[in-house]
């Protein structure tokens, strides 16, 4: 049976006369062999003389009686009616079906020797790696050797030695150890001690420091009231936490393990939404959010940029947080100042390092993490176990930093587990938090000792204080004369007049007294019932009678200045105290006016001199009138008892209430005193709102900062790039590999109109390497993409609560990370151009895989976000694998739209990049196929390609926008 048929182009039929009728195309019944081909989707020979075949691959033809090679620089696909050229850098020798495009490679080559080049010119110059065939010399051994080096340290990241520094550096370490001149700046001369050297440091921050508050000596005094949190599942944390932290003073913050201790940090610096009580800032009540800029946060695991050196770290800190109107040169001086004072100069430039790759030590990196908060000059700093995981000398460096950054006006706030004795006596005050979040003592350090000693606590000679009274917190303090338990402690401290004497000045030593006005002495106020079921322990009250306790005496309040009162202040507060635990050689008097029985007693005169004799603290303090009540012993008492004696007459006072005269009366020093402080206070409430709104870098500087910080950390992870880029041109490889075969065209289908007769079974493999590709870039992309933010949470994390814009960060990381792709992408494209040959442009074909790693990474990018970093990588392979399977290939597009699941489709950024990978090839078969028909199959549409390409980039967006969001609104606790 034979048909005629119609002439069309891309159509060769030598035979055909137009003028006989006769000859018109006719198809013929093909062969058993002619149908076996076409069956295998492969075309056969002409089954008749009259029946034309399509013009071959390699070939053109410009007439239907016409079949010429493809000339050189051109390239011919199957039923081409004219040639086509080959773009730049490709390979099309004469009878070309196709273009090798190595352009791609041949850029990717030299960028890639570019980068390597600057990589190691960027280690050399910063003394990270040495050279060898430059500094050999005259030794000719060992060149081998040498550039096995060279690889190895171009390959290491950020793995180098230890105290190896820039050269500017090193000039700003020698600047920093020479000596002091008259004005407390390093001049010419010897070199200075690193002491030295951290005491010059420490001076010029304090102008720093003053100049970042408008030149102003500001403090932040903090006074809470019956703090509280209560969880809503209806646990108490912390209750009745009521008590004062002054500047320039180190507060320690200890107690058993759950008692509270960092949720009370975390709920006085607003980072946990207290359930009650309030918050007073140099006498205003106020909440801590609206001073997070200029208070620092030290947390307790060491969070930085482990690729960044110390001086990186501590700079970005600076130029993020510092006023905005700081120049260069300010932030870099202030950045050098803090180094040297944290005694850091000398590894500034290197890197912090990790588990796996050396760095610092351990107490160095304590110090960078104290460092980055001093970057912001900040009026407070609160942290977070400072001490854990440092052996004792390094942890005594750090008490000591500690120190030296209150000297400079500083709030330092400290939670401490188990400090040795010379830390604990570094901190001026203590914060003691018993089992249930409540207060046990908040007062001096130097003082607590004796106060637990006045309610029957011993303590061992040779022991750390610290220590015990921990175990007095956990109830396992020993206590011969009564049990004690943490809750009655709780319950005595919480007695005003406890709180009085250990914590805060009596209202009335700030107000003015009359010489002839009389005071009912503490000791005939009311006192509450654990204090007095203390004494009945000890015995000096009886459970129901009070006739046996000695009726006070009114006395009169001498007034300030009086000659015949020795002032608190000329006691030694620093008087060595030998303890003896010998009752027979303890020496007590009672004193007539009080009752009491005055242990500790020190002899004084009252020409100043004195002699000392401190009885056994175990055991004479706690004598039936020496009770429990001694913690209501005033200063007015004691002034009046000392000025009841004749002169000459020896007097005895204890030393625990002696010490908090002396402490107590340096507090305070009259009306004169409170004015100013209450000046002082008005003046803070006015200028600091201001200070507040000029710190920290606009949004712009921020995004740069933090876009030229990733790019540095990038450089650092020549490996993991390298890897990187490695697996990408393997995938590229394999995928190009994979068209390797019988066939030299992924097309082959369904000819126009009536020609459908001579059609082979189709062949149509374009929107199977839409498939292949998209399931290549998911798993050499998806691992790589998590660790951007994955690795960088806790980071993220501590920036946002100290001020840093969150969105900055975002955008710089994410910009930052577009280099990257570019990369990546065009080594996936260079090999898979070579070998697979596709129809497509070349650089639409670079395009579409930019746009999928786009996606890929942008799905990484929501994973890291929401799952832990170990388990990361595996589900963001997984969810780009489905993204990569949701492409139309199967299922097609068409069976999801009648199954109603179009729209997942229509979500994968595969589904529009194979679209329109598919529209792009097969336009070159126009002439030959029925482009429309073979398209339905699959349901793509082959006229919006510019469509297709703007949603791969949309959806990108799109998830990096959900991953932006889910950052800043998971783990809001950690970001306050």
């Amino acid at each position: 049976m034979h048909m005629t048929l119609s002439y069309q182009y891309s159509w060769y039929c030598p035979y055909l006369n137009q003028t006989d009728p006769t000859t018109l195309p006719i198809y013929c019944p093909p062969s058993a062999g002619c149908q076996e081909y076409r069956l295998t989707s492969l075309p056969c020979s002409a089954q008749g003389k009259y029946e034309p075949i399509v013009c071959k691959p390699g070939f053109y033809c410009p007439d239907f009686r016409t079949m010429l090679p493809c000339p050189e620089g051109y390239y011919c696909p199957t039923g081409t009616v004219t040639p086509h050229k080959c773009t730049w850098f490709s390979s099309c020798p004469t009878g070309s079906y196709a273009q090798a495009v190595y352009g791609f490679f041949i850029f990717m080559a030299v960028l890639d020797f570019i980068i390597a080049f600057a990589v190691v010119i960027f280690k050399f110059r910063q003394g990270h790696i040495k050279l060898g065939f430059l500094s050999r010399g005259g030794n000719g051994n060992g060149a081998d050797a040498s550039g096995g080096d060279l690889l190895s340290n171009i390959f290491q990241g950020p793995s180098f030695a230890l105290e190896q520094t820039a050269r500017r550096t090193m000039a700003q370490v020698e600047a920093a150890h020479r000596p002091l001149n008259a004005s407390g700046i390093a001049g010419a001369g010897d070199v200075l001690s690193p002491e030295q050297a951290s005491s010059q440091g420490m001076q010029l921050l304090v102008d720093a420091f003053r100049e970042s508050f408008r030149n102003r000596e500001l403090r932040m005094n903090f006074r809470f009231d019956n703090l509280a949190l209560q969880l809503k599942t209806g646990k108490t944390i912390l209750q009745g936490v009521t008590g004062e932290i002054r500047s320039k003073r180190m507060t320690a913050i200890i107690g058993p393990s759950g008692a509270g201790k960092t949720t009370f940090m975390n709920v006085l610096m607003g980072k946990v939404s207290r359930t009650g009580g309030e918050l007073f800032i140099n006498g205003e009540k106020t909440e801590m959010h609206l001073y997070k800029k200029i208070v620092g946060y030290v947390p307790q695991e060491d969070i930085m940029i482990n690729d960044l050196t110390v001086r990186e770290n501590v700079m970005h800190a600076a130029r993020v947080r510092l006023p905005r109107n700081w120049t260069s040169k300010q932030v870099n001086n202030h950045v050098d100042n803090i180094l040297r004072a944290l005694n850091l100069a000398h590894v500034a430039n290197s890197c912090i390092g990790d588990e796996n790759t050396r760095g610092i030590s351990g107490g160095q990196r304590k110090r960078v993490n104290i460092a980055m908060e001093l970057a912001a000059a900040p009026l407070a700093i609160f942290l977070d176990e400072p001490t854990s995981g440092l052996d004792a000398t390094s942890s005594l460096d750090v008490a000591n930093i500690l120190h030296s950054v209150a000297s400079l006006g500083l709030t330092i706030v400290a939670v401490i587990h188990q400090p040795r004795i010379e830390i604990f006596r570094k901190f001026d005050d203590v914060l003691m938090i018993a089992p249930g979040g409540r207060v046990a003592y908040l007062g001096p350090t130097a003082l607590a000792k004796q106060y637990f000693e006045t309610l029957g606590f011993e303590f061992e000679p040779m022991a750390n204080a610290s220590d015990t009274l921990m175990d007095i917190l956990a109830g396992k303090g020993v206590n011969r004369l009564f049990t004690l338990t943490p809750d009655q402690l709780v319950e005595i401290w919480e007695d005003r007049h406890s709180r009085d004497i250990y914590n805060e000045p009596p209202a009335f030593f700030n107000e003015q007294q009359a010489e002839d006005s009389y005071v009912q002495p503490m000791l005939d106020q009311p006192r509450p019932a654990s204090v007095v079921k203390v004494e009945q322990w000890l015995g000096s009250v009886a459970p129901e009678d009070a006739s046996e306790v000695p009726e006070p005496v009114l006395t009169s309040s001498p007034p300030r200045g009086d000659p015949s009162v020795p002032s608190a202040l000329d006691f030694d507060d620093d008087i060595p105290v030998a303890l003896s635990m010998n009752r027979a050689a303890s020496r007590r008097s009672r004193d007539p006016r009080t009752g009491f029985v005055v242990a500790d007693e020190i002899p004084l005169q009252h020409d100043g001199s004195h002699s000392r004799h401190v009885s056994d603290v175990a055991t004479a303090v706690h004598t039936p009138v020496g009770s429990a009540r001694n913690l209501h012993l005033n200063e007015r008492d004691l002034g009046h008892a000392l000025a009841s004696k004749p002169v000459g007459t020896p007097m005895s006072m204890s030393r625990s209430v002696r010490s908090r005269t002396s402490l107590k009366m340096r507090r305070s020093s009259g009306s004169e005193m409170s004015e100013d402080g209450r000046n002082f206070e008005r003046e803070f409430h006015v200028i600091v709102p201001q200070v507040v709104k000029e710190r920290g870098a606009s949004f712009i500087m921020q995004l740069y900062f933090c876009h030229q910080r990733s790019l540095v950390q990038q450089s650092r992870q020549v490996g993991a790039l390298a890897l990187e880029i490695f697996v990408a041109m393997f995938a590229g490889m394999l995928m190009g590999v994979s068209t390797i075969g019988k066939v030299k065209e992924l097309m082959n289908g369904i000819y126009w109109g009536i020609y459908i007769l001579l059609s082979p079974a189709p062949l149509d493999l374009l929107a199977l390497y839409g498939l292949l590709i998209g399931i290549a870039i998911a798993l050499s992309g998806a691992p790589a993409g998590v660790k951007i933010f994955g690795e960088e949470k806790p980071v993220f994390w501590r920036e946002a609560a100290s001020g840093h814009n969150r969105l900055a960060y975002f955008l710089g990381k994410t910009i930052a990370t577009i280099y990257r792709l570019i990369l990546t992408s065009l080594h996936f494209t260079g090999l898979y151009m070579i070998l697979a040959k596709p129809q497509l442009d070349p650089y639409m074909q670079y395009a579409l895989v930019l746009f999928q790693f786009w996606g890929v990474y942008g799905i990484s990018c929501i994973v890291s976000v929401v799952v832990r970093r170990e388990n990361a990588s595996l589900l963001s392979v997984v969810i780009a694998l489905f993204a990569a399977i949701f492409c139309g290939y199967g299922p097609s597009l068409v069976q999801a739209k009648k199954s109603g699941y179009m729209f997942l489709f229509e979500m994968s950024f595969n589904k529009w990049a194979a679209e329109a990978n598919y529209a792009a090839s097969i336009l070159v078969y126009k002439n030959k196929l029925d482009i429309d028909l073979m398209a339905s199959i699959w349901g793509y549409s082959l006229n919006q390609i510019n469509l297709d390409l703007f949603m791969c980039v949309l959806i990108g967006i799109i998830m990096r926008v959900i991953g932006f969001a889910l950052m800043v609104t998971l783990n809001r606790d950690k970001q306050r």
